[in-house]
């Protein structure tokens, strides 16, 4: 996480200096949000955005009603897909008995802004705070569902790095207990969703009904402490492979048991699946983002896999790691890119490896990992897009004794927007 950090460090509303914090007995909580730098926030969300692979202004920077909805009329309802995501934070409650209300002020506000301006550099829409929660909207009328679904992952997942990294050294290094946050995400397709106002005259809000947003609600409830768990049609519709996802275990009178479902209703025959989100190994995937590596050279500090896509227009754009869902038949050109003193470095030997997973490519090809002879010792890779899934791009290259100099793998998404959600509700016809 060492090229977020800086980010991070910088998104944080404001360090206080130790001797200043212990000599104020927390009373400098309350002057902190005053001192805010909005001008270094908007910088550092446009620079995440940017390295993101995220293009513009963010979608939305209000809060309420979701934009899609903002003309929807009294008594009128629209059927329309969300991703919805619920972030609270475990264990706020007791706070009130340890520490005097700024400081309470102070510990909440630091995970609900940064969430939000997190959330906001993946285009979320922010619906609702909720005391020590929030309640956000991923995906909007002219956004792909498959789109929507890799931004609120995205954002989770550098929400839980952010509290990890920054957020609980803060707290550390100034003798405070860090705060554990837990996300619950999930996704209902259009007919699994509708937006209406509730409540009466000025005392009513526009939100959506859907088991989908209770479902993911709930998630958040049964998430462990910093960890994010998924819903069925989540995990389902991008076909994400195992590798991100974990089956929840809990101990029941001294044994070990599976917690597969979040509805489990023998019945009315309902089964609906959730997985825990393995944040940590997903933003492994990232080729820009700096990994553990065994390897000499490491990515992205001396080499990084870069990839452009060739769109319908004709157009030649760059593509990041896992930014956004690719169409099949795409074509793909991988480099590899050694930066500074290593720029004049010539490997005796470079490979290149495609990894594929999901169901189509499981069905369709004898192995889901082959080498690109063709591009054997060669600085680049054209590949085609093909398969529903989470695929990868490993390159690696060696010196002239055959060890490994350095190895990198870019993660990147398919999906054809075809793949049905589960239906477990009931819906007009």
């Amino acid at each position: 996480m060492e090229k977020l950090k800086p980010l991070f460090d910088q998104l944080f509303a404001q360090k206080v200096p130790d001797q200043v914090l212990k000599k104020s007995n927390y009373n400098v909580f309350e002057r902190i949000a005053e001192t805010r730098d909005l001008t270094t926030v908007l910088l550092i969300k446009e620079q995440l955005r940017e390295m993101f692979g995220k293009k513009g202004k963010p979608y939305s920077e209000t809060i309420g009603i979701h934009p899609d909805f903002i003309d929807l009329e009294e008594g009128e309802s629209r059927n329309q897909y969300i991703c919805s995501l619920f972030l609270d934070i475990s264990g706020s409650t007791k706070l009130g008995l340890k520490f005097p209300l700024p400081t309470v002020k102070f510990y909440k506000n630091a995970i609900l802004q940064s969430a939000i301006e997190i959330f906001q550099v993946f285009d979320g829409h922010i619906h609702r705070l909720q005391g020590d929660a929030v309640f956000a909207y991923f995906g909007h009328k002219g956004m792909k569902k498959s789109d929507a679904i890799i931004n609120a992952l995205n954002a989770a997942s550098l929400m839980q790095a952010y509290n990890k990294y920054t957020l609980s050294e803060f707290f550390i290094e100034n003798d405070l207990d860090p705060l554990k946050i837990r996300v619950g995400i999930d996704i209902g397709d259009e007919h699994q969703v509708l937006w209406s106002a509730y409540g009466l005259g000025q005392i009513s809000e526009v939100t959506s009904t859907s088991i989908h947003t209770d479902l993911a609600a709930k998630l958040q409830g049964q998430a462990p402490r910093n960890q994010i768990l998924v819903g069925e049609n989540l995990y389902s519709y991008l076909d994400l492979p195992e590798e991100f996802l974990k089956v929840k275990t809990y101990t029941e009178n001294g044994e070990k048991k599976e917690a597969k479902h979040i509805l489990y209703d023998s019945n009315l025959k309902v089964y609906y699946g959730m997985r825990l989100f393995d944040w940590e190994m997903y933003l492994k995937s990232f080729a820009f983002l700096p990994k553990e590596q065994s390897a000499i050279y490491k990515s992205p500090e001396d080499f990084e896999i870069i990839c452009q896509v060739a769109e319908e227009s004709n157009n030649i754009i760059q593509y990041k790691s896992n930014s956004r869902i690719l169409e099949k038949g795409v074509a793909l050109g991988f480099k590899i890119s050694f930066k500074k003193n290593l720029a004049l470095l010539k490997p005796s030997s470079i490979k290149w490896t495609v990894i594929n997973s999901g169901m189509e490519a499981s069905e369709g090809e004898d192995t889901l990992i082959f080498e690109m002879e063709e591009y054997k010792d060669k600085n680049i890779c054209v590949q085609y897009t093909a398969y529903n899934g989470h695929h990868y791009m490993e390159c690696s290259f060696y010196d002239s004794q055959n060890r490994l100099m350095g190895k990198d793998k870019f993660g990147l998404y398919v999906n054809d927007e075809k793949l049905p959600m589960k239906d477990i509700g009931v819906y007009d016809t």
